[in-house]
């Protein structure tokens, strides 16, 4: 993972697009949330991928809705995480 664009292609792929939907293209600044583009499960996934795919295991306590109200939010804690946090 070395750029929002990467992890928007992420999340763009954990997203369940309605019948008949096509598929966006996100952006740093798309509002998932507020589009309701992401649910729990989705959440869930997302934090899966990055620890199995990409080594960035999320704390327990940063799994909030705030830092996936955007993929940049989400991007924001990456960065953020001590180095060494991946595996």
């Amino acid at each position: 993972m070395n750029s929002v664009e990467d992890l928007c292609t992420l999340i763009s792929s954990k997203i369940t697009w309605g019948r008949g939907e096509d598929p966006q293209q996100l952006t740093a600044d798309t509002p998932l949330l507020e589009m309701g583009l992401l649910d729990s499960l989705a959440i869930m996934e997302i934090v899966s991928a990055l620890d199995k795919e990409h080594g960035l295991a999320l704390p327990d306590g940063e799994v909030v809705a705030a830092n996936f109200r955007t993929p940049k939010a989400l991007w924001t804690l990456i960065e953020s995480l001590p180095t060494g946090a991946a595996k």
